[in-house]
Protein backbone atom coordinates (compact mmCIF):
# COMPACT_ATOMS: atom_id res chain seq x y z
CA UNK A 1 0.00 0.00 0.00
CA UNK A 2 2.81 2.40 0.85
CA UNK A 3 4.43 1.67 -2.53
CA UNK A 4 1.21 2.60 -4.32
CA UNK A 5 0.96 5.87 -2.38
CA UNK A 6 4.58 6.73 -3.20
CA UNK A 7 4.05 5.96 -6.91
CA UNK A 8 0.93 8.15 -6.93
CA UNK A 9 2.83 11.01 -5.30
CA UNK A 10 5.68 10.69 -7.79
CA UNK A 11 3.23 10.69 -10.70
CA UNK A 12 1.62 13.85 -9.31
CA UNK A 13 4.99 15.59 -9.08
CA UNK A 14 5.70 14.66 -12.73
CA UNK A 15 2.37 16.15 -13.81
CA UNK A 16 3.09 19.37 -11.92
CA UNK A 17 6.54 19.59 -13.54
CA UNK A 18 4.99 19.09 -16.99
CA UNK A 19 2.42 21.84 -16.35
CA UNK A 20 5.16 24.20 -15.18
CA UNK A 21 7.33 23.36 -18.21
CA UNK A 22 4.40 23.97 -20.59
CA UNK A 23 3.77 27.33 -19.01
CA UNK A 24 7.47 28.19 -19.27
CA UNK A 25 7.64 27.16 -22.96
CA UNK A 26 4.48 29.19 -23.70
CA UNK A 27 6.17 32.23 -22.21
CA UNK A 28 9.33 31.59 -24.22
CA UNK A 29 7.26 31.12 -27.38
CA UNK A 30 5.54 34.46 -26.87
CA UNK A 31 8.89 36.13 -26.16
CA UNK A 32 11.05 34.63 -28.92
CA UNK A 33 9.19 32.45 -31.42
CA UNK A 34 6.48 34.91 -32.35
CA UNK A 35 8.98 37.70 -33.25
CA UNK A 36 11.04 35.19 -35.25
CA UNK A 37 7.97 33.94 -37.12
CA UNK A 38 6.81 37.50 -37.72
CA UNK A 39 10.25 38.50 -39.00
CA UNK A 40 10.40 35.41 -41.25
CA UNK A 41 6.97 36.17 -42.65
CA UNK A 42 8.03 39.75 -43.29
CA UNK A 43 11.22 38.65 -45.04
CA UNK A 44 9.27 36.14 -47.14
CA UNK A 45 6.72 38.80 -48.04
CA UNK A 46 9.45 41.28 -48.95
CA UNK A 47 11.21 38.64 -51.04
CA UNK A 48 7.93 37.85 -52.82
CA UNK A 49 7.37 41.55 -53.59
CA UNK A 50 10.99 41.85 -54.81
CA UNK A 51 10.53 38.75 -56.99
CA UNK A 52 7.37 40.22 -58.50
CA UNK A 53 8.99 43.62 -59.05
CA UNK A 54 12.24 42.18 -60.47
CA UNK A 55 11.43 38.66 -61.69
CA UNK A 56 14.46 36.35 -61.79
CA UNK A 57 15.49 34.22 -64.75
CA UNK A 58 14.15 30.69 -64.79
CA UNK A 59 17.67 29.43 -65.51
CA UNK A 60 20.23 32.19 -65.93
CA UNK A 61 22.88 29.77 -67.19
CA UNK A 62 20.74 28.38 -69.98
CA UNK A 63 19.18 31.73 -70.91
CA UNK A 64 22.17 34.07 -70.80
CA UNK A 65 25.28 32.02 -70.02
CA UNK A 66 25.26 29.56 -72.93
CA UNK A 67 27.44 30.29 -75.96
CA UNK A 68 27.88 28.30 -79.16
CA UNK A 69 31.35 27.36 -80.38
CA UNK A 70 32.01 27.13 -84.11
CA UNK A 71 34.84 25.71 -86.23
CA UNK A 72 37.65 28.24 -86.42
CA UNK A 73 37.98 27.95 -90.19
CA UNK A 74 34.23 28.57 -90.55
CA UNK A 75 34.59 31.77 -88.52
CA UNK A 76 37.58 32.72 -90.67
CA UNK A 77 35.54 32.11 -93.82
CA UNK A 78 32.96 34.63 -92.61
CA UNK A 79 35.64 37.17 -91.72
CA UNK A 80 35.07 36.96 -87.95
CA UNK A 81 38.50 35.48 -87.16
CA UNK A 82 41.80 35.22 -89.03
CA UNK A 83 42.96 31.78 -90.05
CA UNK A 84 46.23 30.45 -88.58
CA UNK A 85 48.24 31.50 -91.63
CA UNK A 86 46.98 35.10 -91.34
CA UNK A 87 47.91 35.25 -87.64
CA UNK A 88 51.40 33.95 -88.37
CA UNK A 89 51.85 36.39 -91.25
CA UNK A 90 50.69 39.36 -89.15
CA UNK A 91 53.07 38.45 -86.31
CA UNK A 92 56.00 37.90 -88.68
CA UNK A 93 55.29 41.25 -90.31
CA UNK A 94 55.39 42.84 -86.85
CA UNK A 95 58.83 41.30 -86.25
CA UNK A 96 57.81 38.68 -83.68
CA UNK A 97 59.71 35.53 -82.81
CA UNK A 98 56.73 33.23 -83.31
CA UNK A 99 58.48 30.08 -82.12
CA UNK A 100 59.36 31.70 -78.78
CA UNK A 101 55.83 33.10 -78.43
CA UNK A 102 54.36 29.66 -79.00
CA UNK A 103 56.59 28.19 -76.32
CA UNK A 104 55.57 30.95 -73.90
CA UNK A 105 51.87 30.40 -74.64
CA UNK A 106 52.14 26.64 -74.12
CA UNK A 107 53.86 27.15 -70.75
CA UNK A 108 51.31 29.81 -69.66
CA UNK A 109 53.98 32.47 -69.23
CA UNK A 110 51.42 35.08 -70.22
CA UNK A 111 47.93 35.53 -71.72
CA UNK A 112 49.08 35.63 -75.35
CA UNK A 113 46.01 33.81 -76.71
CA UNK A 114 43.77 36.26 -74.88
CA UNK A 115 45.70 39.23 -76.28
CA UNK A 116 45.22 38.06 -79.87
CA UNK A 117 41.47 37.55 -79.46
CA UNK A 118 41.21 40.93 -77.70
CA UNK A 119 43.00 42.54 -80.63
CA UNK A 120 40.61 40.88 -83.09
CA UNK A 121 37.68 42.18 -81.04
CA UNK A 122 39.07 45.71 -81.25
CA UNK A 123 39.70 45.23 -84.95
CA UNK A 124 36.04 44.44 -85.54
CA UNK A 125 35.15 47.85 -84.09
CA UNK A 126 36.92 49.89 -86.75
CA UNK A 127 34.88 53.01 -86.11
CA UNK A 128 36.11 53.16 -82.51
CA UNK A 129 39.84 52.85 -83.16
CA UNK A 130 40.47 52.96 -86.92
CA UNK A 131 43.55 50.76 -86.52
CA UNK A 132 44.65 48.02 -88.88
CA UNK A 133 45.60 44.47 -87.90
CA UNK A 134 49.27 45.28 -88.53
CA UNK A 135 49.15 48.23 -86.11
CA UNK A 136 47.37 46.23 -83.42
CA UNK A 137 49.71 43.27 -83.75
CA UNK A 138 52.76 45.56 -83.72
CA UNK A 139 51.59 46.93 -80.37
CA UNK A 140 51.05 43.41 -79.12
CA UNK A 141 54.51 42.29 -80.16
CA UNK A 142 56.08 45.31 -78.49
CA UNK A 143 54.21 44.59 -75.23
CA UNK A 144 55.17 40.92 -75.38
CA UNK A 145 58.80 41.84 -76.01
CA UNK A 146 58.81 44.08 -72.93
CA UNK A 147 57.24 41.26 -70.89
CA UNK A 148 60.03 38.93 -71.99
CA UNK A 149 57.90 36.36 -73.80
CA UNK A 150 60.27 36.29 -76.78
CA UNK A 151 63.07 35.15 -74.47
CA UNK A 152 61.36 31.86 -73.70
CA UNK A 153 64.04 29.15 -74.00
CA UNK A 154 63.64 26.06 -76.11
CA UNK A 155 64.21 23.79 -73.13
CA UNK A 156 62.75 25.13 -69.89
CA UNK A 157 63.92 23.58 -66.60
CA UNK A 158 61.06 21.69 -64.90
CA UNK A 159 59.69 23.15 -61.66
CA UNK A 160 61.28 21.80 -58.51
CA UNK A 161 58.46 19.89 -56.87
CA UNK A 162 58.77 17.15 -54.29
CA UNK A 163 56.82 14.04 -55.19
CA UNK A 164 55.42 11.33 -52.98
CA UNK A 165 53.37 11.25 -49.77
CA UNK A 166 54.38 13.49 -46.88
CA UNK A 167 54.87 11.30 -43.82
CA UNK A 168 53.38 13.89 -41.45
CA UNK A 169 50.39 15.29 -43.36
CA UNK A 170 49.83 12.13 -45.46
CA UNK A 171 49.26 14.38 -48.51
CA UNK A 172 50.71 14.15 -51.99
CA UNK A 173 53.48 16.75 -52.09
CA UNK A 174 52.90 17.51 -55.78
CA UNK A 175 49.12 17.90 -55.55
CA UNK A 176 48.00 21.31 -56.77
CA UNK A 177 51.56 22.51 -57.39
CA UNK A 178 53.11 23.42 -60.73
CA UNK A 179 54.68 20.31 -62.29
CA UNK A 180 55.32 21.87 -65.70
CA UNK A 181 52.26 20.69 -67.63
CA UNK A 182 51.72 22.58 -70.88
CA UNK A 183 48.53 23.67 -72.66
CA UNK A 184 47.71 23.32 -76.37
CA UNK A 185 47.86 26.31 -78.68
CA UNK A 186 44.71 27.97 -79.94
CA UNK A 187 45.16 31.27 -81.80
CA UNK A 188 48.90 30.60 -82.24
CA UNK A 189 48.48 27.08 -83.57
CA UNK A 190 50.49 26.30 -86.69
CA UNK A 191 48.46 25.96 -89.87
CA UNK A 192 50.70 23.14 -91.07
CA UNK A 193 49.90 20.90 -88.12
CA UNK A 194 46.88 19.39 -89.84
CA UNK A 195 44.74 20.02 -86.74
CA UNK A 196 44.05 23.69 -87.19
CA UNK A 197 40.26 23.36 -87.51
CA UNK A 198 38.73 23.21 -84.03
CA UNK A 199 35.79 24.86 -82.32
CA UNK A 200 36.11 28.25 -80.67
CA UNK A 201 34.02 31.28 -79.69
CA UNK A 202 33.80 34.30 -81.95
CA UNK A 203 35.45 37.47 -80.54
CA UNK A 204 32.04 38.98 -79.68
CA UNK A 205 30.81 35.83 -77.91
CA UNK A 206 34.19 35.48 -76.20
CA UNK A 207 33.87 38.97 -74.67
CA UNK A 208 30.24 38.34 -73.65
CA UNK A 209 31.12 34.96 -72.11
CA UNK A 210 34.03 36.49 -70.17
CA UNK A 211 31.71 39.17 -68.76
CA UNK A 212 29.07 36.62 -67.77
CA UNK A 213 31.71 34.40 -66.18
CA UNK A 214 33.06 37.33 -64.14
CA UNK A 215 29.57 38.28 -62.87
CA UNK A 216 28.01 34.87 -62.28
CA UNK A 217 30.97 32.52 -61.88
CA UNK A 218 30.01 29.91 -64.49
CA UNK A 219 29.47 29.74 -68.25
CA UNK A 220 28.44 26.95 -70.64
CA UNK A 221 30.06 26.41 -74.05
CA UNK A 222 28.03 24.39 -76.51
CA UNK A 223 29.86 22.06 -78.89
CA UNK A 224 33.39 22.87 -77.76
CA UNK A 225 34.40 19.43 -79.04
CA UNK A 226 32.85 18.19 -82.30
CA UNK A 227 31.15 14.76 -82.11
CA UNK A 228 33.88 13.07 -84.17
CA UNK A 229 36.54 14.38 -81.74
CA UNK A 230 34.54 13.12 -78.76
CA UNK A 231 34.09 9.71 -80.38
CA UNK A 232 37.79 9.46 -81.23
CA UNK A 233 38.72 10.20 -77.60
CA UNK A 234 36.13 7.73 -76.32
CA UNK A 235 37.67 5.07 -78.57
CA UNK A 236 41.14 5.95 -77.28
CA UNK A 237 39.91 5.66 -73.69
CA UNK A 238 38.22 2.35 -74.53
CA UNK A 239 34.75 3.53 -73.52
CA UNK A 240 32.54 0.65 -74.66
CA UNK A 241 28.83 0.91 -75.44
CA UNK A 242 26.11 -1.70 -75.26
CA UNK A 243 24.27 -3.18 -78.23
CA UNK A 244 21.07 -2.42 -76.29
CA UNK A 245 21.70 1.31 -76.75
CA UNK A 246 22.40 1.39 -80.48
CA UNK A 247 18.90 2.67 -81.11
CA UNK A 248 19.27 5.36 -78.41
CA UNK A 249 21.92 7.86 -79.59
CA UNK A 250 21.79 11.40 -78.27
CA UNK A 251 21.22 14.45 -80.45
CA UNK A 252 24.86 14.33 -81.58
CA UNK A 253 24.84 10.67 -82.49
CA UNK A 254 26.81 9.47 -79.43
CA UNK A 255 25.70 6.44 -77.44
CA UNK A 256 25.44 6.32 -73.64
CA UNK A 257 27.96 4.34 -71.58
CA UNK A 258 26.68 1.75 -69.09
CA UNK A 259 29.94 1.00 -67.28
CA UNK A 260 33.55 2.04 -67.60
CA UNK A 261 36.81 0.73 -66.17
CA UNK A 262 40.11 2.62 -66.09
CA UNK A 263 42.21 -0.52 -65.69
CA UNK A 264 43.70 -0.24 -69.17
CA UNK A 265 45.03 3.27 -68.37
CA UNK A 266 46.72 1.90 -65.25
CA UNK A 267 48.28 -0.85 -67.34
CA UNK A 268 49.62 1.64 -69.91
CA UNK A 269 50.73 4.10 -67.24
CA UNK A 270 51.87 2.24 -64.09
CA UNK A 271 51.86 4.38 -60.98
CA UNK A 272 48.79 6.36 -62.03
CA UNK A 273 46.97 7.73 -59.00
CA UNK A 274 43.25 7.04 -58.57
CA UNK A 275 41.14 8.69 -55.85
CA UNK A 276 37.59 8.13 -54.58
CA UNK A 277 36.42 11.27 -52.76
CA UNK A 278 32.80 10.12 -52.47
CA UNK A 279 30.99 6.84 -53.02
CA UNK A 280 30.72 6.00 -56.72
CA UNK A 281 32.88 8.91 -57.92
CA UNK A 282 36.36 7.99 -59.20
CA UNK A 283 39.05 10.56 -60.05
CA UNK A 284 41.99 9.42 -62.18
CA UNK A 285 44.83 11.96 -61.91
CA UNK A 286 46.51 12.32 -65.32
CA UNK A 287 48.56 15.48 -64.75
CA UNK A 288 52.28 15.03 -65.15
CA UNK A 289 51.82 11.48 -66.40
CA UNK A 290 52.26 10.05 -69.92
CA UNK A 291 48.45 9.59 -70.05
CA UNK A 292 48.01 13.38 -69.99
CA UNK A 293 48.95 13.51 -73.69
CA UNK A 294 45.71 11.66 -74.57
CA UNK A 295 43.51 14.51 -73.37
CA UNK A 296 45.77 17.57 -73.55
CA UNK A 297 44.46 18.91 -76.89
CA UNK A 298 40.85 18.99 -75.64
CA UNK A 299 41.50 22.32 -73.88
CA UNK A 300 42.51 24.25 -77.00
CA UNK A 301 39.26 26.01 -77.90
CA UNK A 302 38.60 27.09 -74.31
CA UNK A 303 42.02 28.59 -73.55
CA UNK A 304 41.28 32.22 -74.62
CA UNK A 305 38.27 32.32 -72.27
CA UNK A 306 40.21 30.63 -69.46
CA UNK A 307 42.99 33.20 -69.78
CA UNK A 308 40.49 36.06 -69.99
CA UNK A 309 39.04 35.11 -66.62
CA UNK A 310 42.41 34.48 -65.03
CA UNK A 311 44.10 37.62 -66.33
CA UNK A 312 41.26 39.97 -67.36
CA UNK A 313 39.54 40.54 -70.71
CA UNK A 314 41.47 43.66 -71.67
CA UNK A 315 44.84 43.22 -73.32
CA UNK A 316 46.09 46.04 -71.11
CA UNK A 317 45.74 43.83 -68.01
CA UNK A 318 48.87 41.80 -67.27
CA UNK A 319 49.00 39.54 -64.19
CA UNK A 320 51.86 39.78 -61.75
CA UNK A 321 52.20 35.98 -61.69
CA UNK A 322 51.72 33.24 -64.26
CA UNK A 323 48.98 30.63 -63.80
CA UNK A 324 49.64 26.94 -64.16
CA UNK A 325 47.69 23.71 -64.66
CA UNK A 326 46.97 22.46 -61.15
CA UNK A 327 44.91 19.41 -62.08
CA UNK A 328 44.04 17.13 -65.02
CA UNK A 329 41.55 14.40 -64.13
CA UNK A 330 39.38 11.78 -65.72
CA UNK A 331 36.14 11.70 -63.71
CA UNK A 332 33.96 8.58 -63.64
CA UNK A 333 30.58 8.88 -61.90
CA UNK A 334 29.15 5.39 -61.58
CA UNK A 335 25.44 4.51 -61.44
CA UNK A 336 23.84 5.57 -58.13
CA UNK A 337 26.92 7.65 -57.17
CA UNK A 338 26.12 9.80 -54.12
CA UNK A 339 26.22 13.62 -54.29
CA UNK A 340 29.27 15.57 -53.20
CA UNK A 341 29.42 18.06 -50.37
CA UNK A 342 29.11 21.72 -51.30
CA UNK A 343 32.65 23.00 -51.77
CA UNK A 344 34.93 25.31 -53.73
CA UNK A 345 37.92 24.16 -55.77
CA UNK A 346 40.12 26.96 -54.46
CA UNK A 347 39.60 30.01 -52.25
CA UNK A 348 42.02 31.93 -54.50
CA UNK A 349 41.27 33.00 -58.06
CA UNK A 350 41.36 30.15 -60.56
CA UNK A 351 39.38 28.43 -63.31
CA UNK A 352 37.98 24.93 -63.71
CA UNK A 353 37.14 23.45 -67.13
CA UNK A 354 34.83 20.42 -67.25
CA UNK A 355 34.25 18.57 -70.54
CA UNK A 356 31.82 15.62 -70.44
CA UNK A 357 32.39 12.68 -72.77
CA UNK A 358 28.85 11.43 -72.13
CA UNK A 359 25.59 13.36 -71.91
CA UNK A 360 24.81 14.84 -68.48
CA UNK A 361 21.03 15.14 -68.01
CA UNK A 362 19.42 15.95 -64.67
CA UNK A 363 18.95 12.31 -63.68
CA UNK A 364 22.68 11.57 -64.08
CA UNK A 365 23.86 14.11 -61.53
CA UNK A 366 25.12 17.28 -63.21
CA UNK A 367 27.22 19.80 -61.32
CA UNK A 368 25.04 22.21 -59.31
CA UNK A 369 26.11 25.82 -58.78
CA UNK A 370 25.25 28.65 -56.40
CA UNK A 371 25.82 31.57 -58.81
CA UNK A 372 27.67 34.59 -57.53
CA UNK A 373 29.16 32.90 -54.47
CA UNK A 374 32.64 33.35 -55.94
CA UNK A 375 32.35 37.05 -55.01
CA UNK A 376 32.51 36.05 -51.33
CA UNK A 377 36.17 35.08 -51.79
CA UNK A 378 37.20 38.14 -53.80
CA UNK A 379 39.99 39.63 -51.72
CA UNK A 380 39.99 42.81 -53.78
CA UNK A 381 36.55 43.81 -52.44
CA UNK A 382 35.34 44.81 -48.99
CA UNK A 383 33.05 42.50 -47.04
CA UNK A 384 29.91 44.55 -47.76
CA UNK A 385 30.64 44.61 -51.49
CA UNK A 386 31.25 40.85 -51.50
CA UNK A 387 27.89 40.08 -49.87
CA UNK A 388 26.03 42.62 -52.02
CA UNK A 389 27.41 41.19 -55.28
CA UNK A 390 26.77 37.63 -54.14
CA UNK A 391 23.14 38.25 -53.15
CA UNK A 392 22.48 40.30 -56.28
CA UNK A 393 23.56 37.37 -58.45
CA UNK A 394 21.88 34.70 -56.32
CA UNK A 395 18.47 36.37 -56.54
CA UNK A 396 18.76 36.91 -60.30
CA UNK A 397 17.96 33.23 -60.89
CA UNK A 398 15.07 31.08 -59.75
CA UNK A 399 16.93 28.41 -57.81
CA UNK A 400 20.14 26.41 -57.85
CA UNK A 401 21.74 26.11 -61.31
CA UNK A 402 22.19 22.63 -62.83
CA UNK A 403 24.96 22.17 -65.39
CA UNK A 404 23.08 19.96 -67.86
CA UNK A 405 25.19 19.26 -70.94
CA UNK A 406 25.66 17.11 -73.99
CA UNK A 407 28.87 15.23 -74.71
CA UNK A 408 31.44 17.68 -76.06
CA UNK A 409 30.01 20.74 -74.30
CA UNK A 410 32.07 22.45 -71.62
CA UNK A 411 31.51 24.17 -68.30
CA UNK A 412 33.99 26.87 -67.36
CA UNK A 413 33.61 28.16 -63.82
CA UNK A 414 35.46 30.20 -61.25
CA UNK A 415 37.30 27.97 -58.78
CA UNK A 416 35.80 29.99 -55.91
CA UNK A 417 32.13 29.35 -56.77
CA UNK A 418 30.29 27.04 -54.35
CA UNK A 419 29.20 23.90 -56.21
CA UNK A 420 28.83 20.16 -55.92
CA UNK A 421 28.44 17.11 -58.15
CA UNK A 422 24.91 15.77 -58.05
CA UNK A 423 23.70 12.23 -57.44
CA UNK A 424 23.61 9.86 -60.39
CA UNK A 425 20.03 8.59 -60.13
CA UNK A 426 20.52 6.26 -63.07
CA UNK A 427 20.82 2.56 -62.26
CA UNK A 428 22.60 1.56 -65.45
CA UNK A 429 24.45 4.54 -66.98
CA UNK A 430 27.86 6.02 -66.16
CA UNK A 431 28.96 9.63 -66.52
CA UNK A 432 32.52 10.24 -67.76
CA UNK A 433 34.27 13.59 -68.18
CA UNK A 434 37.54 15.51 -68.14
CA UNK A 435 38.52 18.13 -65.55
CA UNK A 436 41.23 20.75 -66.07
CA UNK A 437 42.09 23.28 -63.37
CA UNK A 438 44.18 26.43 -63.67
CA UNK A 439 45.41 28.27 -60.58
CA UNK A 440 47.84 30.84 -59.26
CA UNK A 441 47.95 29.35 -55.74
CA UNK A 442 47.89 25.77 -54.55
CA UNK A 443 44.33 24.54 -54.04
CA UNK A 444 42.14 24.23 -52.10
CA UNK A 445 43.38 26.80 -49.56
CA UNK A 446 41.30 25.54 -46.62
CA UNK A 447 41.30 22.58 -44.25
CA UNK A 448 38.82 20.22 -42.61
CA UNK A 449 37.04 22.91 -40.58
CA UNK A 450 36.71 25.13 -43.65
CA UNK A 451 35.33 22.17 -45.62
CA UNK A 452 32.62 21.59 -43.01
CA UNK A 453 31.72 25.29 -42.87
CA UNK A 454 31.50 25.46 -46.67
CA UNK A 455 29.29 22.38 -46.71
CA UNK A 456 26.89 23.86 -44.15
CA UNK A 457 26.90 27.25 -45.87
CA UNK A 458 26.17 25.61 -49.21
CA UNK A 459 23.24 23.66 -47.74
CA UNK A 460 21.77 26.79 -46.16
CA UNK A 461 22.21 28.88 -49.32
CA UNK A 462 20.74 26.16 -51.54
CA UNK A 463 17.72 25.85 -49.22
CA UNK A 464 17.30 29.63 -49.28
CA UNK A 465 17.40 29.63 -53.10
CA UNK A 466 14.86 26.82 -53.31
CA UNK A 467 12.56 28.70 -50.93
CA UNK A 468 12.98 31.83 -53.04
CA UNK A 469 12.11 29.84 -56.15
CA UNK A 470 8.93 28.55 -54.47
CA UNK A 471 7.64 32.05 -53.70
CA UNK A 472 4.86 33.51 -55.88
CA UNK A 473 6.11 35.23 -59.00
CA UNK A 474 6.69 34.11 -62.56
CA UNK A 475 10.37 33.94 -63.61
CA UNK A 476 11.39 35.23 -67.02
CA UNK A 477 12.28 32.80 -69.80
CA UNK A 478 13.80 35.19 -72.37
CA UNK A 479 17.35 34.36 -73.44
CA UNK A 480 20.23 36.39 -74.87
CA UNK A 481 19.01 36.17 -78.44
CA UNK A 482 15.41 36.87 -77.44
CA UNK A 483 16.44 40.08 -75.68
CA UNK A 484 18.65 41.07 -78.62
CA UNK A 485 15.80 40.61 -81.09
CA UNK A 486 13.47 42.68 -78.89
CA UNK A 487 16.01 45.51 -78.53
CA UNK A 488 16.66 45.49 -82.29
CA UNK A 489 12.94 45.54 -83.02
CA UNK A 490 13.21 42.43 -85.18
CA UNK A 491 10.20 40.20 -85.69
CA UNK A 492 9.87 36.47 -85.78
CA UNK A 493 10.98 33.71 -83.49
CA UNK A 494 14.33 34.32 -81.80
CA UNK A 495 17.04 31.70 -81.79
CA UNK A 496 17.28 29.76 -78.56
CA UNK A 497 20.60 29.04 -76.90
Amino acid sequence: MSAFIGLRAEFGRVLRDVREARAEWRARFRKWALPIITTGAGVAGGAAVWKTYRPPDANILRQHGTFDCEPRLALAGRGRLPNPAEVSHALEKAGADIAALRRAAQRLRGPLERDILSAELRLSDTEANGMSRHELYSKLVEAWRLAGYEKEPVEAPPPKVRRGIDLVSQEDESYGRDVGSEVPLCMLRESSSGKEDFNILSPEDWAAAAGFLERNGVVLLRNLLPPDTVQALRDRLQMKTSALDRARPDERGLLPVRSYSTNFIAEEDPGLEECIHSIGRQHVCLRGRPSEAMVQSMQAGAMPLVLAHLCGVSGDQTPQRSPYISEVQLLVSEPCAVPQMWHVDNVARGVTLFIPLTAVPLEMGPTWFLPGTHHLFNRELGYFSRVRKCLSTLFSTNGVLPGEMEAGDALIYDSRIVHRGGQNHSYDYTRVGLIFRYDFDRPPGYGMVGSLLLGWTGKFTAAMLRAYGALPGEPTTAGRHDLASVSDGSAGVATKT
